[in-house]
């Protein structure tokens, strides 16, 4: 973790974090619903109620969190176009979800999505659920497995019947639909610009069908692919299932991902998933080594994305960034 946080803030350790950079940053923010700005003063926390003000009231009961004053994205992904904008070329730090590993100014932290307090949905939910549902390696079905939205990154919003071959994840859709032996990969929605005709969207992606968590656990391979960014908290749950993750290579990446190791904790696949089927032919023919990269990715999961490992990952980078505050935060 120390490692990952210096790295994250090494931008600012000569030019520090001013007030007048911070509030700069903030006129030209404020106004978007996606950017929050939080505070925390003598363990007090103050911003708008969301799962991150959660979190950080949850991190101030556990450590002695210095004065902050920052600013978080409280979406998926900025664009490494808007730092090429003349405002943000020297803006302060802006805490983010997930990023293009390019962007320096941009701070991983926990992602927006995850509710420290909520047991019933996200990761915590995944969590509890695998502890009580284990499904052994050698009950595991040998497919491939993904369900998930027909968005990727710069595609979001762009699937048509004549091009949704292209895209990653309409490739693996399609990869599914010729190796159905190997692959069980299908779309839980139809593309924006596809519905007005069901029958034809069932005819050329197949028909949407609802798998169960119980269900879904029961893969042997589970795919990792991006979505608008990173896929969370789906990259975590698919580590701590037991199952061995497929992980789409990207220039995205959340906080934890410089720590997990190709071939030791999952299995690299190209950005455009043309090596998927070889990938997949290589696991099941050396099955050992397969279980033992899943095992890998299980006790990384478990020794280093719990929500105890989440705060205190937080709590570095808040430590880290007070450190270079050059004025004192107030109310």
């Amino acid at each position: 973790m120390d490692k990952i946080v210096e790295k994250e803030l090494a931008l600012f350790e000569k030019e520090g974090i001013t007030q007048e950079s911070l509030d700069a940053t903030w006129e030209h923010c404020k106004q978007k619903k996606d950017f929050l700005r939080f505070k925390i003063i003598q363990s007090t926390v103050y911003g708008k109620d969301s799962p991150i003000k959660r979190l950080l009231e949850a991190l101030v009961q556990k450590y002695p969190v210095p004065d902050v004053d920052f600013i978080y994205f409280n979406e998926d992904r900025l664009k490494p176009s808007v730092f090429a904008r003349s405002a943000f070329r020297k803006c302060a730090p802006i805490f983010v979800s997930a990023k293009h590993r390019s962007l320096n100014r941009a701070i991983l932290f926990s992602d927006w999505v995850y509710d420290i307090q909520n047991h019933e949905s996200g990761w915590n939910f995944f969590i509890q659920t695998l502890k009580k549902t284990p499904v052994s390696w050698e009950e595991k079905i040998d497919k491939l497995f993904w369900r998930g939205t027909p968005w990727d990154g710069k595609h979001f919003g762009m699937y048509t019947f004549e091009n949704w071959k292209t895209f990653p994840r309409g490739n693996l859709v399609f990869q599914s639909k010729e190796r159905p032996d190997l692959i069980d990969a299908a779309f839980s929605q139809y593309p924006d610009k596809c519905r007005e005709s069901l029958a034809l969207c069932e005819k050329i992606f197949g028909k949407i069908a609802f798998v169960s968590w119980a269900e879904t656990f029961r893969f042997k391979y589970q795919m990792a692919i991006d979505g608008v960014t990173c896929s969370f908290p789906a990259t975590q749950w698919k580590l701590l299932s037991g199952s061995l993750t497929f992980l789409q290579e990207s220039p995205d990446i959340m906080y934890f991902y410089d720590a997990l190791v190709a071939w030791e904790h999952y299995i690299p696949v190209r950005s455009d998933l043309s090596d998927l089927t070889e990938k997949i032919a290589w696991a099941k023919t050396h099955d050992a080594e397969a279980k033992r990269i899943a095992q890998n990715g299980r006790e990384f999961a478990i020794t280093h994305l719990m929500p105890e490992h989440i705060l205190e990952y937080c709590y570095k980078v808040l430590c880290k960034y007070a450190s270079l505050q050059k004025f004192t935060p107030h109310e």
